[in-house]
């Protein structure tokens, strides 16, 4: 669906799904109000008729999740830093969805804003 062609950190994630209101409130004792990544997901593809059960595995650029021998999947601090980027060349017309963290532990209650940029085909990088 996607080549990667240009990327800047080379540690990302496809291990944990998107986080929910129902991980929210088992982990933090959150109500299911806290924003999610799954529920961003889901309400900004719902406009395409793609339902929340339709939403699969996520691509969580950035992320640096570590498997122990254990099986114990943990997150760690990110490798990334400012002016890292993952460049994709979509090999297929598809819907995209973008969401941030919305972690407050996760991202050590510092929200970061990350930019991206959609360009068609053929057009110059600016």
């Amino acid at each position: 669906m996607f080549t990667i062609i240009g990327d800047s950190v080379r540690r990302h994630d496809f291990l944990f799904s998107p986080c929910s209101s129902e991980m929210f409130q088992k982990l933090y004792q959150f109500d299911a109000s806290h924003p999610s990544c799954f529920g961003n997901l889901a309400q900004a593809l719902a406009i395409f008729g793609i339902e929340a059960d339709r939403i699969g595995t996520t691509f969580n650029v950035f992320m640096n999740a570590e498997l122990a021998p254990s099986g114990e999947i943990k997150v760690v601090p990110p490798l990334s830093k400012a002016g890292d980027y993952v460049e994709l060349r979509a090999e297929m017309s598809m819907i995209v969805g973008l969401t941030a963290c919305s972690a407050e532990l996760s991202n050590n209650w510092s929200f970061k804003p990350i930019d991206f940029e959609i360009r068609r085909a053929g057009s110059s990088h600016g």
